[in-house]
């Protein structure tokens, strides 16, 4: 006996040698806190087991890495894996006797970034994302290092699918019905969309009136519930039914309201586009995957103006391969038109000052658009069920052995975020209305590491954040959806390796600083319901270094504060337009076949004419569903 409990006696006496306690309770506590420890250290250990065991079947899942011989001849060349490339791959090769070479300049993904808390700190991961900024500017991002937003693009398997916030949401139906306006292509309207939108969808989520009609059941991509809710949540949600915005099914007939997020997860983890269609298909013979291959041209024949195949570079070895029926550019938002200009198609002026012969003059670059959120509206709640990053540190905290043995708990919450809400602050009361402002709920507060990562100066956290990272409360991020201003991506050089000139272009309409500031003020409305007063939501006063000679909370501070503290939301989308042919400002018709190129298409999000009103994600699978069975009509392997 005396050997089995000394170890715990060795214990007790450090612990009172170390804080002088001379009390029989202390004693008793101290016997307790070192029970918990002891069990959740246990708890920890079987969880690690289990773990491992999960960690070993998903690798085996993951595509292996193969190099194709040099010239070497596919059917279709897909550059990139991400939320379009993953469906393309899955969905082309299919067909059983054509060959699909996939591209990726990333590697695999791994167990850990499926945890769904994490996702922001995966910027820390530079291996994972391509590390890009915007250009400085004097009119936002200013409260960041050089006036400089973070632009962190997957490189992985699954693209940014695989590093994003697991945010579900299709956007408003008028969305696709503009996009079909603006193309003159009733395909691109809603009603048509939905039959892909439903295609990919595995529906779980939990609705008091489920709009059947809307959702499908057994697609690959599986959207959910949260796994894990606090009680603040449930007050976001009854906060905007006092305010007339009940829950709804954002993605059913009506969108405005505020609910409980939907996110694209599978047993509290991660669901990426790389998981739902490449993990399945994994023996599949005729698809072919190369990672850690960066595509450095397309090859295009300058006088027939076809596009027969394309070169990359993988282990420093220069490599081509060739297309016998198409290229299929899906390398995502920034990097599909930056390809697309080192090949030669682009705007001439622009190419020529790089010494780059030009094969289509086209306004590649420009349209870009993204969404931008301010970090700024923060509030103290009571009670403890905020999620307190410090906390999950503590050993004797049982949420990390919960995390790793059942996949609940507040680890399984992406980013923190519960919650979510869709207004139109024009005519906020209208029902059957297109919203051009998104709310954020989360249930956790600022801390250093989570600022640092964004690259939030360090004086704009001392003067802004610091002194709440030990205090349970929510945040509320106001998230412009219709932004006016327009942005463009330029060349640096010549070179495939170099970075691309990000010009952001956010609230050059001023309209668009406006809708912020009645996000803000929507914001605080929301945080001074009843609901809301239940738990004790408090503003959390902090000045914005930079604003401090504007009268705090009048319409001139909160513009400051907005071009101060806001960033973007990774929603980059538009600088390869989809459009009519005849349309002098689309790259891609609207089959997205780039004009005046054969057998060269781009697919993913910088097709979209007009960025959706929500996260683009789910969206993007879709136009990757679209244009796979479109290429599939064109090749005659299904009747159209």
């Amino acid at each position: 006996m005396a050997q089995k409990y000394c170890p715990y006696f060795i214990l007790i006496v450090i612990f009172f040698l170390a804080f002088e306690i001379e009390t029989t309770e202390a004693l008793l506590e101290g016997i307790k806190i070192l029970q918990k420890l002891t069990n959740n250290i246990l708890s920890l250990a079987s969880g690690s087991v289990h773990t491992f065991a999960e960690i070993f079947r998903y690798n085996r899942n993951e595509q292996l890495d193969f190099t194709p011989d040099q010239d070497e001849e596919f059917d279709f060349i897909i550059v990139g894996s991400g939320s379009a490339g993953s469906v393309l791959a899955a969905r082309l090769s299919e067909v059983e006797n054509v060959r699909v070479l996939l591209l990726e300049a990333g590697g695999h993904e791994r167990w850990f970034m499926d945890i769904p808390l994490i996702a922001l700190f995966l910027q820390y991961y530079r291996a994972m994302h391509w590390d890009y900024w915007t250009e400085p500017s004097d009119t936002y991002c200013l409260g960041f290092n050089n006036h400089q937003c973070r632009v962190p693009m997957g490189k992985v398997m699954g693209g940014s699918s695989t590093i994003n916030a697991m945010m579900a949401t299709r956007g408003s139906k008028k969305d696709y019905d503009e996009w079909a306006r603006m193309s003159g292509d009733s395909s691109w309207s809603f009603s048509s969309m939905l039959k892909y939108f439903k295609r990919l969808e595995f529906f779980d989520v939990h609705l008091d009136e489920l709009e059947v009609q809307y959702h499908n059941f057994n697609g690959p991509v599986r959207i959910t519930d949260v796994p894990y809710r606090t009680r603040y949540v449930h007050s976001w949600v009854k906060a905007g039914a006092e305010l007339g915005f009940p829950p709804r099914d954002y993605d059913g007939r009506k969108s405005p309201g505020l609910n409980y997020l939907q996110t694209n997860q599978i047993n509290g983890q991660r669901l990426s586009a790389n998981r739902a269609y490449l993990h399945p298909i994994k023996n599949r013979e005729n698809l072919v995957v190369s990672m850690f291959s960066h595509v450095d041209r397309i090859l295009i024949d300058q006088e027939t103006k076809v596009a027969y195949g394309v070169e990359f570079t993988k282990k420093g070895k220069k490599i081509r391969v060739r297309a016998s029926k198409e290229v299929i550019v899906s390398a995502g938002p920034i990097n599909s038109p930056k390809l697309l200009m080192l090949s030669g198609i682009g705007p001439r002026q622009h190419l020529e000052s790089h010494g780059i012969p030009v094969i289509a003059d086209l306004p590649v670059g420009e349209n870009l658009q993204d969404h931008i959120i301010l970090l700024s509206l923060n509030f103290f709640a009571n009670g403890s069920e905020g999620i307190q990053v410090f906390e999950l540190l503590n050993p004797t905290n049982t949420q990390l052995a919960n995390y790793l043995n059942n996949r609940k708990g507040p680890l399984s919450v992406p980013t923190g975020i519960e919650g979510i809400g869709f207004l139109n602050v024009d005519d906020p009361t209208a029902e059957d209305t297109d919203p051009n402002l998104e709310l954020l709920f989360g249930n956790i507060l600022p801390n250093c590491l989570i600022y640092e990562v964004l690259g939030l100066t360090r004086d704009q956290y001392l003067t802004s954040f610091a002194g709440v990272d030990f205090h349970h409360g929510y945040f509320i991020w106001p998230m412009l959806l219709q932004p006016k201003s327009r942005g463009r991506i330029l060349l640096t050089n010549s070179n495939p390796e170099s970075k691309p000139k990000i010009i952001a272009g956010y609230f050059e309409d001023k309209d668009d600083i406006r809708v912020m500031i009645e996000g803000i003020k929507w914001s605080l409305k929301i945080s001074e319901t009843e609901a809301m007063k239940e738990i004790g939501s408090t503003l959390v006063h902090k000045p914005v270094l930079g604003c401090e000679h504007f009268k705090m909370h009048s319409d001139q501070y909160w513009e400051c504060v907005v071009r101060t503290q806001s960033m973007s939301i990774y929603h980059w989308s538009g600088a390869c337009k989809m459009g009519a042919v005849e349309d002098p400002t689309a790259v891609v018709d609207t089959k997205l076949r780039v004009k005046g190129i054969e057998r060269l298409r781009v697919v993913g999000a910088s097709i979209m004419p007009k960025v959706i009103s929500g996260h683009p994600n789910i969206p993007t699978i879709a136009i990757g569903e679209k244009s796979a069975e479109d290429i599939k009509c064109e090749w005659g392997f299904i009747s159209c």
